[in-house]
């Protein structure tokens, strides 16, 4: 379906949102970081990527964050910025302790450069016991398909772990850090010109090149059913993925069996036409797809989960009021429907999401954290990260569904 802002999308018939209270942050103030993708694993724990996760541990001693050097360390003079993406695990209860707190699991030390010229988490979903983690930009920076001064959001690939996130499989870092070293200028503004080479030079690198290149699945999102996928409907996983990291366009659909996620060519892609009944066909070339969604300029990474108590599947995606920057805010657009495939209802939309100096984005539901009775969850999201206050730190607020019939 094509519109021009979510406003014009139909009201839902079925469910109302409402928020329940102010933002809870972690217990640490020093642990930031943005995007947390994140699922509900088989050994309970809810595991999330980080984008530039500006805290970290060495030798179990966090260090402290020194903004005037640009890094974080033990001391002035012993300071460490970690640009790129990591693992983690979040642990407590809020509805009991008012607050969660944020373990490292992997540094994932190839994966490094800042915004959108370095490695980005944008899906993660436990399968079966195991880990599958979707990280983008792994080329480098590309110029964004949809306004030109937002971010891109492309070049995907998929991980996959056997021990809750120790290891990883395909082992790339010692070949990103390699590309890094080789093409990346670090100092540069965060526009191309912090590469030696073109975007078409950087395809390829050492016979090797991402599972899903280009922005069309770009940033890829894994669908959420529940702890361990437990709750899935069907014997595939499912992932959408918008074409660029903020304020895109569209929203595609993919899909694979469950025991072949790590198989790109047993990937597939949905058309839906709406002109014949809503007829869905699923293609193998990701050209032949049409978007579940197209609303321009309204389209950024997104999530979606699925309720099993209401059979609904609820969409979760966001944009900045101006392209790639924050002190302007953002706006949160929430959606449902009865399939994955849409058609969607607008639940909620806020055109200022919570409050302008937060400007939260990224939004994810952590079903770990949500009752399938009361239909009260909490919205785990990224905070501002051009100004102090509340500066760059992931952050959850509660809100509850309401059933209207």
């Amino acid at each position: 379906m094509k519109y021009t802002h979510p406003i014009e999308i139909p009201m839902s018939k079925d469910l109302a949102f409402e928020w329940l209270g102010e933002r809870i942050v972690p217990v640490d103030e020093n642990m930031k970081g943005d995007t947390h993708p994140l699922t509900w694993a088989d050994d309970d724990n809810i595991y999330a990527g980080a984008g530039d996760p500006c805290w970290m541990m060495r030798d179990g001693k966090p260090y402290k964050h020194h903004p005037e050097l640009g890094g974080w360390g033990e001391s002035k003079e012993t300071y460490q910025c970690m640009s790129g993406q990591v693992v983690e695990k979040f642990t407590g209860n809020p509805d009991f302790s008012n607050s969660f707190a944020v373990e490292r699991v992997h540094d994932m030390p190839g994966y490094t450069g800042p915004g959108g010229s370095g490695p980005k988490p944008c899906g993660m979903i436990c399968v079966d016991g195991k880990l599958y983690y979707a990280v983008q930009n792994l080329l480098g920076y590309k110029t964004p398909p949809n306004r030109i001064k937002s971010q891109h959001g492309s070049d995907a690939t998929i991980l996959c772990s056997g021990d809750h996130g120790k290891t990883w499989t395909p082992e790339l870092n010692n070949l990103l850090a390699e590309f890094v070293a080789e093409q990346y200028i670090p100092g540069k503004p965060v526009d191309g010109s912090d590469w030696k080479t073109t975007e078409k030079e950087r395809s390829g690198y050492k016979d090797w090149t991402p599972m899903f290149p280009g922005n069309k699945f770009g940033g890829l999102s894994f669908v959420q059913f529940g702890k361990n996928n437990f709750d899935a409907v069907d014997n595939y996983i499912y992932a959408i993925s918008g074409d660029q990291w903020d304020n895109g366009k569209n929203l595609t659909l993919g899909r694979v069996q469950n025991d072949k996620i790590m198989d790109r060519d047993s990937w597939e892609f949905v058309s839906v036409d709406n002109s014949n009944n809503n007829n869905v066909s699923w293609h193998k070339n990701i050209d032949d797809a049409k978007p579940i969604l197209e609303i321009e300029g309204h389209i950024s990474l997104p999530e979606m989960v699925y309720i099993k108590s209401i059979k609904k599947y609820i969409l979760l995606t966001w944009a900045l009021h101006t392209d790639f920057k924050t002190p302007t805010g953002s706006e949160l657009t929430i959606l449902e429907s009865n399939n994955l495939y849409g058609p969607f209802s607008l639940v909620h939309y806020d055109w200022m999401w919570y409050k302008r100096e937060c400007c939260a984005y990224t939004p994810r539901i952590p079903l770990k954290w949500f009752n399938y009775e009361s239909l009260e969850g909490y919205i785990l999201h990224s905070g501002n990260w051009e100004t102090q206050e509340p500066y760059y730190r992931p952050q959850i607020r509660k809100f509850k569904f309401t059933q209207l019939k």
